[in-house]
Parts: structure tokens; sequence; C-alpha cells
């Protein structure tokens, strides 16, 4: 675990100085041997430290959701939850965004953790209620459409808040017209106004998993890095 945070430290430093993304992973990647899922773990924590303070300032924390019109990037959110349940490895970026190492392209698989994942999202909204809660996933996924219909019926018909789940192409558009975005994908976070964390919270505060934490470990300040706020 040591070489991977040095790793995450060492392609963090190149980005800093405008080396180019994939360029740079190799050079670390090879440098500490990382086989292909470690390189992606870093890679999706890592970015130059001016994105990374330009998303933390972004981010609010679970009481600021209560009374807003707070919408959810449907994969990300319960894709990384879906993740966490299975025991895989997590790691908190350097923008302080909590991510696992699966891409987009697999986040449907996840069937197995749902009713886990609905029993903690009830919880999480009746605690913090938002005056309207979207939630959408992307269309071009199979059966995304048969999880939206499951969601209107698990999710937001039993907390009997305003709002709507769907399936749609502009997933991501429609995500974006929220006052808070729940995300971690790293372009969403750069277009968004205010954004919370919500897969993130619920592993760090529920699901208590651990997270591989290499920007601000045992003994690293955190003052270049920004203030926490899971």
């Amino acid at each position: 675990m040591e070489d991977l945070r040095q790793a995450a430290r060492d392609l963090a430093w190149l980005l800093d100085r405008g080396y180019p993304e994939k360029a740079a992973l190799k050079l670390v990647g090879d440098r500490y041997r990382l086989a292909a899922g470690l390189r992606e773990l870093i890679l999706r924590a890592t970015v130059a430290r001016e994105i990374a303070l330009a998303r933390r300032r972004k981010r609010v924390r679970a009481r600021e959701l209560v009374g807003r019109v707070v919408t959810v990037d449907g994969f990300n959110v319960l894709g990384t939850l879906a993740h966490a349940l299975r025991g895989c490895p997590l790691i908190r970026g350097r923008d302080g965004f909590i991510r696992d190492a699966q891409k987009a392209g697999g986040r449907l698989r996840i069937a197995p953790e749902l009713p886990a994942i609905e029993e903690r999202l009830k919880r999480f909204f009746r605690t913090y209620p938002p005056a309207f809660l979207g939630l959408y996933l992307d269309a071009p996924i199979p059966g995304s459409g048969e999880l939206a219909a499951r969601l209107r019926q698990t999710l937001l018909k039993p907390l009997g808040l305003p709002g709507e789940i769907l399936a749609l192409r502009e997933a991501e558009r429609l995500a974006l017209e929220g006052e808070v975005v729940c995300t971690a994908d790293g372009p969403l976070i750069d277009q968004a106004g205010r954004v919370f964390d919500l897969a993130g919270h619920l592993i760090l505060r529920v699901l208590k998993r651990p997270v591989l934490d290499p920007f601000n470990s045992p003994g690293r300040g955190r003052r270049d890095h920004g203030p926490q706020k899971d």
C-alpha cells in the first residue's frame, strides 16, 4: 500500500508540472510495477493541484441538501456503493471524492447489492430531505429503463418526496440542473456548481469501509488539499 500511496503522489507531481496524463501514468505505473486495476485506481484519484482545489471548493455537507433541488448521477453513485459492498478497493482522490477502479461500462452489475443500497439511500434522504430529488441513469446502458422503474417504486415512492427517476440519453444534462449534484465523476464535478459525494458519505459514515488515502496519510499535512467535507 505504501508503494501505491507514493505512486499516486508521484503521478500528482507529474500532472502538476504539465506532463500528459497517459505518459505520466505509464511512467509511474512501470516504476512501481502496478497492475492495470491499480493504475486505474490511482488515475481516478489523481488530478493536478489546481483542479483538485477547484473541485474541493464545490463540495457541500449533507445538511446542505435539505430543502434543495438535489440530482443524482445514478450509475456513478449506485456503482460505487455496489463495489464498496463487495469489498472492492476504494480510494480518496486528491479532490476529496471517494472512487473505485471500475469504469462506467460495468456499472450495471449491481443487482445483488441493490436492496442494501436502496435501504441506505432511503435512510439518508429521510434524514436530509431535499425539496426535489432527481436520479438519472444513462439510457444507452442496457437495463437502465428497468432499473429506473424499480427505483421509482423502491426508493422514490417510499420516501414520498417530489422528484423523478429516469433513464435517458441526456442524463448528465439533467443532473447538472440540480442545485446540488451527487456524483464523484470528475468531468461532471467540473461543470457543476455545488457537489455532494453521496456514495463517499455513505461509504465512510455508514458502511465504514476502509479507503486508501494517499494524499492525507499519517505524517502528511492537508494544507495542499483543503478541508475535508464528508
